[in-house]
């Protein structure tokens, strides 16, 4: 028999990282009529899980492993992707300059083509962007096309949503968190190449997202004689990225050029 192949891993470490979001109106606003809208309590719980995902999310793309004490109290937070790329994979990070041609967006994306995670499947990655990234990736795209407006209808403009290099394919995403400091932010002139084979959540076992609530639905009371109702979500994970190579960070869109 022939002899066994065997890869060697690499390990990478994380921390878990709890998340708890809590949700409550008083008896007296749940029984409170609204013209339009679903009722107090079911917007707050709405409103709470929005917030629940929004914290996660934010902790997957910018979070930093810390370890220490908040309050005499253990603390520790995970790794976020970006950071993750930056210790692991920094020759996937690329700093723009004041323009970018397209052979200099083409150069900045190729390494993440290097490794393939999913040989089934072509090489293709979701572009995460802000809104200026955006907007110089298409200026890039334009400047460097040639294209014509044809048929009857009567909208006119260019959206791009996929852009292809010889290497692979990039689907672009605008990420809402990208633009939550502003146009000027340095995460609106981001970009973040993500491969989706490569990139998932680690819960720790029976804490992936539990609802306690309390004096709502049948559940039993145990309000200390507030007169309220509403509930808390537990979740406990971490960011799984299991080839950090295959992903990457372009910083400092500024405009595009042509060539």
């Amino acid at each position: 028999r022939p002899s066994s192949l065997l890869i060697t891993p690499a390990r990478v470490t994380n921390f878990t990282q709890i998340f708890r979001n809590t949700w409550a109106v008083t008896g007296t606003a749940a029984a409170t009529a609204v013209i339009a809208g679903g009722t107090p309590d079911a917007e707050s719980k709405q409103d709470c899980a929005m917030f629940h995902a929004v914290d996660i999310e934010k902790a997957l793309i910018y979070a930093q492993k810390y370890e220490g004490t908040l309050n005499s109290q253990p603390l520790h937070t995970m790794d976020g992707l970006i950071n993750i790329i930056t210790t692991s994979a920094s020759g996937n990070i690329a700093t723009l300059g004041s323009t970018t041609t397209w052979t200099q967006l083409e150069a900045a994306l190729d390494p993440m083509f290097v490794t393939n995670t999913d040989p089934k499947n072509p090489n293709m990655r979701a572009l995460f962007v802000g809104g200026i990234a955006r907007r110089v990736i298409h200026a890039i795209c334009r400047l460097n096309s040639t294209y014509y407006i044809q048929g009857t209808r009567n909208d006119w403009g260019l959206q791009f949503d996929t852009i292809k290099t010889p290497r692979g394919e990039f689907n672009i995403i605008e990420h809402p968190l990208f633009n939550a400091y502003g146009a000027t932010s340095t995460w609106a002139k981001m970009a973040l190449g993500v491969d989706l084979h490569s990139f998932g959540l680690a819960y720790m076992q029976g804490r992936k997202t539990k609802n306690a609530e309390f004096n709502g639905q049948g559940q039993p009371a145990s309000d200390n004689g507030i007169d309220a109702q509403g509930g808390t979500l537990t979740s406990e994970l971490t960011c799984l990225v299991k080839v950090p190579e295959a992903n990457g960070q372009l910083k400092g869109f500024v405009a595009g050029a042509a060539g």
